[in-house]
């Protein structure tokens, strides 16, 4: 699978809410979220990452994850993101677009940094590469 794939392959999982997207993160991996997002600041190991998760899913009755474009350079995917959710309490409805830089090594998600700004994540993936 190229790095794309199995980005894609964990935003399938997720809107499925299907467990095995977790199979796809390596032991160490790092998400880092900007701090004043719900999940802000860093969560360190797959563990991590899906209790983090697991307790964002809770909070919402639909929760969908929208990539809208890809820009594959070797091991890292930038991926323009639209993010739609509906609160299980509220039912208040909430829209966000985001950048998602994701780096992918032997087939397993090793790193995930968010961005607030959907550009960023791009420019990111293209400075890597030079």
């Amino acid at each position: 699978m190229t790095a794309a794939e199995v980005v894609r392959s964990v935003y399938a999982a997720i809107n499925a809410r299907d467990h095995r997207a977790f199979e796809l993160l390596a032991d160490d991996f790092e998400w880092h979220e900007p701090e004043r997002s719900l999940l802000g600041g860093s969560h360190s190991g797959a563990a991590e990452a899906r209790h983090a998760l697991e307790a964002q899913l809770e909070v919402f009755d639909e929760f969908h994850i929208e990539p809208e474009e890809l820009h594959e350079r070797g091991d890292r995917v930038a991926v323009r993101v639209r993010q739609r959710a509906r609160g299980g309490a509220s039912g208040a409805e909430v829209e966000i677009r985001i950048g998602h830089l994701w780096t992918v090594r032997d087939g397993r998600v090793t790193r995930l940094e968010v961005f607030a700004a959907r550009e960023d994540a791009r420019r990111a993936v293209e400075a890597a590469a030079d």
